[in-house]
């Protein structure tokens, strides 16, 4: 496994001070207590990527598979292209019992999921607030400009930023709605059976275990439904599943 991150930007001297604490746990293999140092972190107000990521690891160096899985989840919604968190999570994938083969993806979904996670919701929301300045002036310079020449050179630009300012701000949108209306859950259950309506009455459809990823699809009560990345959907109680 890749070293876990060494900083998180934004904290108080103190959380600092104990995020260093926590890696030097780490570092001299004592998991349990660097484990319990970026909890405290993490109850205090403070998330990022990088803490995310080193529980993840803390979790995976103590065997606790879901856990760690859960948390490499958590640190790829704040940072969708990371190599070493995709790295370290594929490693803790392997250790589950369930292997799910993804159904393909048309390839202009996956370029579009692939363009969107290039950046965060903070920098999508930079470029799209520059881009549409950019659109302003270059539609003030087009509407002023009597030159055929550079009105065709400022009607070029005039759209380009406006079109740049749109997927821009549909990306920030999608990332901030993935943050704060989860649509993906990890089952915490050393094994459960799906069922096809709400109810423990419903007809057993198939055996979901521990670490395995969910899509989180609609909940009745205490119930929620599921679809896997093969395309089978069932029911589970809520308590067997944490919300990444």
């Amino acid at each position: 496994m890749s070293a876990c991150l060494g900083s998180i930007s934004g904290q108080t001297d103190e959380s600092t001070h104990r995020f260093q604490q926590a890696n030097q746990y780490y570092l001299n293999e004592d998991y349990q207590h660097a484990l319990e140092s970026y909890q405290q972190i993490l109850q205090s107000g403070y998330e990022s990527a990088e803490l995310y990521y080193n529980m993840g690891n803390a979790y995976y160096k103590l065997n606790k598979i879901p856990s760690a899985i859960l948390y490499y989840e958590k640190a790829l919604v704040l940072k969708p292209n990371d190599e070493d968190i995709r790295f370290n999570l594929s490693l803790a994938n392997q250790l589950t019992t369930d292997k799910i083969e993804t159904l393909p993806q048309f390839f202009i979904s996956r370029w579009y999921r692939s363009l969107t996670g290039l950046l965060d919701e903070k920098g999508w929301s930079w470029i799209s607030i520059a881009a549409f300045l950019l659109f302003m002036i270059s539609l003030m310079f087009l509407l002023q400009n009597r030159s055929y020449r550079f009105r065709k050179i400022f009607f070029t630009g005039t759209v380009m930023f406006f079109i740049i300012a749109l997927f821009s701000f549909a990306s920030a949108r999608k990332q901030f709605l993935r943050r704060i209306h989860p649509q993906y859950a990890i089952i915490f259950t050393p094994s459960i059976t799906t069922k096809s309506t709400p109810d423990e009455g419903g007809t057993d459809l198939f055996i979901l275990h521990e670490g395995t990823k969910v899509h989180i699809e609609d909940q009745i009560g205490n119930w929620i439904e599921i679809k896997m990345a093969d395309g089978n959907s069932g029911w589970i109680p809520e308590k067997a599943l944490r919300v990444i």
